[in-house]
């Protein structure tokens, strides 16, 4: 009896989009910078840009760096630390939860039409079909197993870089291509899904996989900035 499989979605042209860095939010990191990420290749072979499925999800994963650490009862977990006078005055700590307004600075909002063959790490088969290759690898990295909840964990990423590097380098019969990147679930909610697109030889600036690209800077009024700091429990600072 055949085992389960990999599952592969056809981007098919649909709407994703990015918030990039100015003057090409889609063009590929400089590659000293490339490898830290959740589905990156650690060995530094290809890149990767990653795009959501709503503008909203991009927000959400842009700015989650600045959360606070909330206690049970709403406060801040390092409000109660006391700094030295001198150290506040040479090195003044910026308010928790905080972002410096000209954080908007040089970052643009961006879509493109995604085309091409993505792995879907969300599913059952993909897991069940993954999990002989890389039980091992989890175990030894400190999980329990093997599962969408690894698959999701913010660190270490050697094992979500490790799986990322054997789907790039996956081939048919034919010896082509058979995804061009990962489908995924946010780490901050299974309703925001995300892409992470692989680049392939000829690739630039960017993936040949986005079409009809736009791009306008980010508006500091927009919506769904407003629902994800809200969501994050972020504000401004100047």
């Amino acid at each position: 009896m055949p085992g389960p499989v990999i599952s592969v979605v056809d981007a098919a042209g649909r709407t994703v989009w990015r918030v990039g860095r100015a003057p090409d939010p889609w063009a590929w990191i400089d590659r000293q910078y490339a490898g830290h990420q959740r589905w990156d290749d650690a060995g530094g072979i290809f890149r990767t840009v990653y795009a959501g499925d709503s503008l909203y999800s991009c927000f959400v994963e842009v700015l989650a760096y600045s959360r606070p650490d909330i206690e049970p009862d709403g406060s801040d977990l390092l409000a109660g630390i006391v700094e030295d006078p001198e150290d506040a005055a040479v090195f003044p700590t910026r308010a928790a939860g905080s972002i410096p307004r000209d954080w908007i600075g040089g970052r643009m909002v961006t879509t493109a039409r995604l085309t091409g063959p993505y792995a879907d790490v969300r599913t059952s088969d993909t897991i069940a079909a993954l999990r002989p290759g890389f039980l091992r690898l989890a175990l030894q990295l400190g999980y329990p197993d093997f599962d969408a909840a690894a698959l999701k964990s913010a660190d270490p990423r050697e094992l979500t870089q490790r799986v990322a590097s054997f789907l790039y380098a996956l081939t048919d019969d034919q010896g082509g291509t058979v995804v061009d990147g990962v489908r995924f679930g946010s780490r901050h909610g299974d309703e925001l899904s995300m892409w992470a697109i692989f680049e392939r030889p000829g690739d630039e600036p960017a993936s040949h996989h986005l079409m009809q690209t736009t791009a306008h800077l980010v508006d500091v009024d927009d919506p769904d900035l407003h629902r994800a700091m809200i969501l994050h429990r972020l504000s401004w600072r100047d």
